[in-house]
């Protein structure tokens, strides 16, 4: 813009790359707007030029995601009639291109000032409404309400999603990144595949300069405190230790043309921890080096080819050890695991600016990840329940499991710039990935085995009566599955740049394949729409209004081609116990004879079995209902942003989300049982006795289904309508309503302050693709809808609601060579309910999946074996603790204007504070029996620890 403030149409704008050198130039439209497509993150100088105006040249002009919106004003040429001096400069406006939601982060910058953990998850932890998952699932981040296996990652355009369970991400060492994007809501048709959240990182690059040095971190176990003991965790033995160096160079190959970034990592992580409940100690080591590196080239201006490569496989061992709880004594090792793990990744992208108007692009890209595990101890996995605690008396760590996930995809995308009514950029694309995983799956010993003592109504033995359930689990094979989309987007800002609509359309088409290499499942055509409106009222680009609407689809995950269209063998035989033999493995009495059990299992005549897989692939059309659609969600966003000055944004934003369909493997037997009943065919019950027939669907809605078996005579399998009420599910709910307010203070090189504040709502029937309720990591598989009394009770607040979460992180120069860094986070507490046995006469098929409905012996919040057995709705027994926690940081700089040389001593839950994060759901046992853990703590947050961290480099 000119002196006063009016639009200059024509200007040249020249960005010129402070660390490698290359130029982009772009000239101003009608408005005195402008763009430049496919900007790298990084430092720029800024020169503005146009006829009658002074040059206007601003250096250290730092652009990132969310962060590049500028606006310039140029002064007059003297002798142009200007009676009034006006100053040239350069103030950061408002983004109105974007209405996503979330945090642009430089973590590699934030790392050297703040108290941050060394993993992806802290990073995105940062962002408001995001919180911790279930540690059942591992250091993971639930997104907007979502279960942790909805999210999507991305490193350099490299989707490296765990793609197998969609829990998390391929390893990238931590000081490799250099900005973490996180997106929560709003994002562009571009991206997809998610119905959480989006985490789209890039890593370090060479520039003209040469650097080089290392970076060393220690956590040593002796600075740790120690978490309470838990019924099941002896936590005062726990130990810890962490060390890792990371080795780096870059420079110029040719200047200003060629540039690489290599690394070293080695790690030597060791940890150990002691089980009360199987008087076991288990230690683990894993010394590994992850090495990597990324090539810059720069052809011409305007054209980068990128190219990275980071390999992070690498062995470990850990065993398992007799153990005294009362003194911490360790005894014999009872069993060793080795495992192999793989992750190597690579991707390769070409970008080319043809002209002002008209970018275009394409990858290529692989990313190999898992690994196999493998013990020496091969005898079978025991728990004993008689007590009315789960204890493990035989083999603590019992089972052999391999996942190789191979993932390869390829994408093209243009840019496209034009005016008509304003100003139009159209981004347009194809995304195509290939995923394919090799699965190994199965118990040591030949079957786990459980021991229970009958209760009242016990289906499997009078009460009192002790008696072994085995259940033998196998399931090998290798499957495919093809995710292919196409996507277009409209970003249209009109009356003169104070109104963008932004107008995307995303086609996602989803292809699932069986054991056997057959399609078992194709999405066909599902179009989601992207669609934004940003208003810029007062016309200084500091104040933005907006509100979008989104629909986002989840692609079937390969863990369900595994468990559904595998060769499961998949079988629970029931015994009297006769007695335990020291290596506890039971002596096995009479075969139990229950009702709806079967005769068919292998190597037994005797009908005392419970049958779910006979370890061939069923039918694929038996598998899969006809009128499957995928999972989606809807989201809504309508927001307020405004920027005060450089460096202080505020914000304020609703977002509400509704899960429109989810999908869920469900029994069948009783809707066909009912259905040969209704038409008077005979023999059904001894086919489908239950558990026989497992079907793919969308909980709630009607379903078209072939029928796994022929009945009544014909050669043929049928075809079946089924309405929702004949299958007898309930639709699948979730819904999440927030409110989220920003505080956003820049660092200025003294001083910086981030914070949110978050109140939301998150209530359903599923959490999910996982449960956290039990642990279960079988995305799309779980129990949720295995059997219609499996539902009863099932909807009320989900595990990942917390009502308030408050966050709050920042730094302060305090001298010159002193810095000072904290990290504070509060969360409201985690709702409970009552986990148990569904009674016989309400659903005997769940009834046989032991404690896994909502039924328990409680009242006026205790339990005992003289209650009746009442339904206990999901969240509403008891709560765990509010967690707070605070982390402080204290950074050394010898030089003060080196960060490569700097010391930091970071302290994590500086108060030491014991909340409780998890308490056990369990109100009875798999026979029906009140438990004697229920409402005890299960899980505390972590205890403080230290890490000193040292940076060496020039």
């Amino acid at each position: 813009m000119g002196p006063s403030g009016e639009t200059i149409a024509g200007a040249e704008v020249r960005v010129r790359s402070e660390a490698q050198g290359f130029t982009r130039v772009t000239v101003t439209r009608s408005d005195g707007s402008y763009s430049i497509n496919s900007l790298p993150p990084g430092r720029y100088t800024v020169t503005v030029t146009a006829p009658g105006f002074q040059p206007l040249q601003r250096a250290g002009v730092d652009l990132s995601s969310g962060q590049s919106a500028n606006s310039f004003r140029l002064a007059a040429l003297e002798g142009q009639g200007q009676a009034i001096l006006v100053t040239a400069g350069r103030r950061q406006v408002l983004d109105f291109t974007s209405t996503a939601t979330g945090a642009a982060l430089e973590i590699s910058d934030l790392s050297r000032r703040l108290p941050l953990g060394r993993s992806l998850t802290d990073a995105i932890l940062l962002a408001p409404g995001t919180t911790p998952g279930d540690s059942a699932f591992g250091n993971l981040a639930s997104v907007t309400g979502s279960s942790v296996s909805e999210n999507q990652f991305y490193v350099n355009g490299l989707n490296i999603t765990s793609f197998h369970k969609g829990l998390g991400s391929a390893t990238v060492p931590y000081d490799f990144y250099q900005t973490v994007d996180v997106r929560n809501g709003g994002y562009s048709a571009e991206f997809g595949r998610a119905t959480g959240g989006l985490t789209i990182a890039t890593t370090k690059s060479g520039s003209n300069r040469w650097h080089a040095g290392s970076i060393f971190t220690i956590e040593p176990d002796f600075v740790n405190a120690l978490a309470p003991n838990t019924y099941a965790a002896d936590n005062d033995a726990y130990k810890s230790e962490h060390f890792e160096a990371y080795f780096y160079g870059s420079g110029p190959i040719i200047k200003d043309r060629l540039f690489f970034y290599a690394f070293a990592n080695p790690r030597d992580v060791r940890s150990g921890g002691g089980s009360l409940a199987a008087n076991s100690y288990y230690e683990g080591v894993g010394k590994v080096t992850f090495w990597g590196g990324k090539i810059d080239a720069i052809p011409l201006d305007g054209h980068r080819l990128e190219f990275t490569y980071f390999d992070t496989s690498g062995p470990g061992r850990s065993s398992s050890r007799r153990y005294d709880p009362n003194t911490n004594a360790l005894g014999a090792i009872t069993s060793r695991r080795t495992s192999d793990g793989i992750g190597r990744n690579f991707v390769g992208r070409y970008t080319a600016a043809l002209s002002h108007w008209l970018s275009l692009s394409g990858a290529y890209g692989e990313s190999k990840q898992g690994g196999t595990s493998m013990p020496t101890n091969l005898l079978p996995p025991v728990t004993d329940q008689r007590s009315g605690t789960a204890r493990t008396i035989g083999n603590p760590d019992a089972g052999i499991a391999s996942a190789i996930q191979h993932r390869r995809f390829y994408r093209f995308d243009g840019d496209l710039d034009f005016s008509l009514l304003g100003h139009h950029h159209v981004r347009a694309g194809l995304d195509h990935e290939d995923l394919d995983v090799t699965v190994r799956g199965e118990v040591t010993g030949g079957a786990s085995w459980t021991y229970y003592k009958a209760g009242e109504k016990n289906r499997y033995a009078p009460r009192g009566t002790e008696f072994a359930a085995g259940r033998v689990y196998t399931n090998n094979g290798r499957f495919r599955t093809v995710n292919q989309a196409f996507y277009v987007e409209d970003s249209w800002s009109m009356l003169h740049d104070r109104v963008t609509l932004r107008l995307g359309l995303r086609d996602d088409r989803f292809e699932n394949r069986n054991v056997a290499g057959k399609t078992f499942y194709t999405s066909g055509d599902q179009f989601g729409p992207r669609i934004g409106l940003t208003v810029d009222p007062f016309g200084d680009k500091r104040t933005k209004l907006y509100a979008t609407f989104s629909r986002f689809f989840l692609p079937i995950p390969t863990n369900t081609n595994a468990r559904l269209a595998g060769a499961e063998l998949d079988y629970t035989r029931c015994y009297a116990l006769a007695g335990v033999n020291a290596d506890g493995t039971p002596i096995l009495g009479d075969p139990l004879a229950f009702s709806g059990a079967r005769a068919d299992c292998p190597g037994s005549t005797a009908r005392n079995c419970r049958l779910i897989g006979d370890g061939s692939p069923k039918p694929t059309e038996a598998v899969v209902s006809q009128s499957l659609k995928p999972q989606s969600v809807d989201e809504f966003i309508v927001g307020a942003e405004h920027r005060l000055d450089q460096h202080l944004r505020l914000g304020l934003y609703a977002t509400y989300r509704t899960l429109n369909r989810s999908l869920e493997d469900a029994a069948i037997d009783l809707a066909v049982l009912r259905y040969c009943t209704r038409n008077g065919i005979e023999g059904c019950d001894d086919i489908w006795s239950g558990f026989h027939q497992y079907v793919l669907l969308n909980p709630g809605s009607d379903a078209r289904i072939t029928l796994s078996n022929p009945i009544a005579g014909e050669s043929g399998l049928r075809t079946v309508d089924f309405s929702a009420g004949d299958l007898g599910y309930p639709k699948a709910k979730r819904t999440y309503f927030g409110v989220t307010a920003t505080l956003d203070r820049d660092w200025d090189g003294r001083f910086e302050l981030h914070g949110s504040y978050v109140w939301s709502k998150n209530k359903g029937n599923i959490e999910g693709g996982v449960k956290s309720d039990n642990g279960q990591t079988d995305s799309g598989l779980t129990e949720d809808f295995d059997q219609p009394g499996l539902t009863n009770g099932s909807y009320g607040y989900l595990p990942n609601d917390r009502r308030h979460v408050f966050k709050l992180y920042g730094a302060y120069q305090l001298l010159p060579k002193f810095r000072l860094g904290f990290d504070f986070s509060a969360s409201s507490p985690r709702r409970f309910g009552c986990i148990g046995l569904v009674p016989d006469e309400v659903d005997p098929f769940a009834n046989a999946y032991g404690a896994a409905g909502r039924y328990c012996r409680l009242a006026n919040g205790q339990l005992d074996a003289k209650n009746p057995v009442v339904l206990v709705p999901r969240a509403t027994a008891f709560k765990s603790d509010w967690v707070t926690r605070l982390d402080a940081s204290l950074t050394f700089l010898p030089r003060p204007k080196n960060e490569d040389l700097a010391v930091q001593i970071s302290v994590f839950n500086l108060f030491n504070q014991h909340a409780v994060v998890t308490r056990s759901e369990y109100g009875s046992d798999g026979s029906g029996e009140p438990t004697r853990t229920y409402r005890l703590p299960t899980e505390y947050q972590s205890p403080r620890s230290a890490r000193l961290t040292v940076r060496l480099g020039f």
